[in-house]
């Protein structure tokens, strides 16, 4: 069984924190706690291959006095997931600095998933194609959120497990783990169009 480490990570109140929970519950919470520190959780992918993958996500704080706690678990990440909301500039704009604290630990063949998230709202102020261009100037895959109204939430999984495994032979980070030592934290269960997760 392989297993990926995935953190997940940006600006404050740009759904990080509502995504795991959609992972883990299979639906829109819209009152939480924000994040201190770290927290996360972990699902099981039935790879289409016949392979099964732990996958833990790993929900990092998006407040600045935490920076130095995230920055020890941006080490040995299989992948990361890096959330801006399309409707706060100043989001977007920390994206570069986010991008620069994940590199610092992490080598180009460590994928990020950049996410811009929120775009059921109307006051929108980053266009997709200034996201896609931000993307493509950084090598990240880009994808658009709403987890409120349940847009792409599977997809964004998807096209994230699909491009590790496509490049798992450049990517350091994937451990193999045996299945009879496998201990699930915060399981939960949905299907993906690459995968089954359960």
């Amino acid at each position: 069984m392989y297993s990926y480490k995935i953190c997940v990570f940006g600006d404050y109140d740009t759904g990080k924190t509502s995504f795991i929970n959609h992972l883990h519950k299979q639906k829109y919470v819209e009152e939480y706690n924000p994040t201190i520190g770290i927290d996360y959780m972990s699902q099981i992918i039935d790879h289409s291959n016949g392979y099964k993958i732990k996958t833990t996500f790993w929900d990092c704080a998006g407040q600045e006095r935490f920076n130095s706690i995230i920055e020890g678990f941006f080490r040995n990440v299989t992948a990361g997931i890096l959330f801006f909301d399309v409707s706060n500039r100043k989001s977007y704009t920390n994206v570069l600095d986010w991008i620069k604290m994940f590199r610092q630990h992490n080598d180009e063949n460590i994928p990020i998933l950049l996410v811009g998230n929120k775009i059921d709202k109307e006051n929108r102020c980053i266009s997709k194609h200034d996201a896609y261009i931000l993307a493509d100037d950084f090598n990240l895959l880009y994808i658009e959120m709403s987890i409120k109204n349940n847009i792409n939430i599977n997809n964004a999984i998807d096209l994230l497990i699909y491009n590790i495994w496509k490049n798992k032979g450049k990517n350091p980070n994937i451990k193999i783990i045996d299945e009879d030592d496998l201990i699930l934290d915060n399981p939960s269960k949905y299907s993906c169009d690459y995968c089954i997760i359960s």
